[in-house]
């Protein structure tokens, strides 16, 4: 398996000037040879270099709280752009990942992305945060390049970057409505009580489109809290609801049948170790961000009940086919399981653009766009994904992962009710 080297910010200007001054040091000295070449004959000579090179840009946070997500993320995307390699490239070109370490930080995304825009790749692809995209994706549209999101999910971001923003990811609606439907008809729930980090746009709109389904299902919400990232006062979190929560009632949260937690990657574990350690049993529900070791780690040795919803069920009994071939080469390649469904997310960003290139006969960005405006029936590990129409956000089924002694896939489902974005 082939490693490309990780560029950051901090060595981005000496890299930058060194790279600078090596390629004027390369250019006298083939001016100088094509002078002697001059002077030896007239007659045209033989290019035998191979053609450039499609670059493709991947801004991924491979420190702090997303890190859990990018990094499997990443690592998928560089496999699948080996396997397009190994298979001959796109257009009898090579493929090449230039990658960008966004560090958990606005500031880098954006540098990144300018970055990337100045080299004209061909897309940009990566990021699993609402809120980091947002900081990429207008760059890359202002540029005139596509950014296709590998697990960012709000549905607002193609309304937000019009025309250049693409999801290969289900949206928040979608996860939140199935989750919902799956705690009323499977597991009964009719009271319960949401917790939700108040600090990113992910967490407020999962919760917002959690309560707005798990009501139309019948359900109460008998109330809705937000905390600060990091900030897991269990005790106040879960006190009694009062009129001021906006609540349903004032009943004491231990009659609740469910806990439903919209939190960052690195709340996850934490939240669920606080709610169990408190004397709260209630099974917990969460999103997509609760796909991670941690998370699973911990809800195994408290005893389970903890449940959340995903892109794929990697690595568990009754996987599909695809998807367990997938696991097969990512372990292959890297001595190890897809460690969440992210990887195949970023596995899934880089064919789907590979199937635009191949369908636009180029690799100009403005036409791998119109390619990926007009794509239909793209089978990924992750599920089917289709652009074709007004919206960037492809409508897949959810599958709900239940923790009790290990990770079990618990069902997929398409939820009957889906909020509007």
């Amino acid at each position: 398996m082939r490693r490309w080297t990780v560029w950051s910010a901090a060595s981005g200007t000496s890299a930058a000037r060194a790279l600078a001054t090596a390629l004027v040091a390369g250019a006298a000295g083939l001016a100088a040879l094509g002078g002697l070449s001059a002077c030896g004959h007239g007659g045209p000579s033989n290019d035998t270099r191979s053609p450039e090179p499609i670059h493709l840009g991947a801004i991924y946070d491979l420190s702090g709280a997303q890190a859990p997500l990018d990094i499997p993320s990443l690592d998928g995307a560089r496999l699948a752009v080996d396997r397009i390699n190994t298979a001959g490239g796109l257009l009898g070109r090579r493929v090449e990942l230039l990658e960008r370490d966004s560090r958990d930080s606005a500031s880098v995304v954006r540098y990144s992305a300018r970055n990337l825009a100045h080299l004209r790749v061909s897309a940009m692809i990566g990021l699993s945060d609402t809120d980091q995209v947002l900081a990429a994706a207008p760059i890359a549209a202002a540029a005139r390049i596509p950014f296709v999101t590998s697990g960012a999910t709000s549905p607002l971001l193609p309304s937000q970057v019009p025309d250049w923003l693409f999801l290969a990811c289900y949206g928040d609606n979608e996860q939140a409505a199935a989750a919902a439907e799956y705690a009323v008809t499977e597991m009964g729930a009719r009271r319960v009580a949401v917790l939700y980090d108040k600090e990113t746009e992910y967490t407020r709109l999962l919760q917002h489109y959690f309560v707005e389904a798990f009501k139309a299902y019948g359900g109460t919400v008998v109330f809705s809290r937000a905390f600060d990232t990091g900030e897991l006062d269990v005790k106040t979190l879960m006190e009694p609801a009062t009129q001021d929560d906006g609540g349903a009632d004032s009943a004491p949260p231990l009659t609740v049948h469910l806990i439903y937690a919209a939190t960052q990657p690195e709340d996850a574990g934490p939240l669920v170790h606080k709610l169990r350690a408190a004397g709260f049993g209630q099974p917990v529900l969460g999103g997509d961000s609760f796909d991670n070791q941690e998370l699973i780690s911990t809800a195994e040795d408290s005893g389970g009940g903890v449940y959340f919803t995903t892109h794929a069920a990697l690595g568990l009994p009754h996987s599909s086919r695809t998807m367990r071939r997938f696991s097969a080469r990512y372990t292959a390649a890297y001595g190890r399981s897809p460690e969440n469904a992210f990887a195949a997310l970023g596995y899934d960003a880089v064919n789907l653009v590979a199937r635009a290139i191949r369908k636009a006969r180029s690799a100009d960005p403005a036409k791998v766009r119109d390619a990926l405006q007009a794509m239909k029936a793209f089978n990924g590990v992750t599920g089917p994904m289709s652009y074709a129409g007004d919206t960037y956000v492809p409508a897949k089924a959810v599958t709900v992962v239940a923790v009790g002694r290990e990770p079990e896939l618990a069902m997929q489902l398409t939820p009957i009710f889906v909020p509007e974005p």
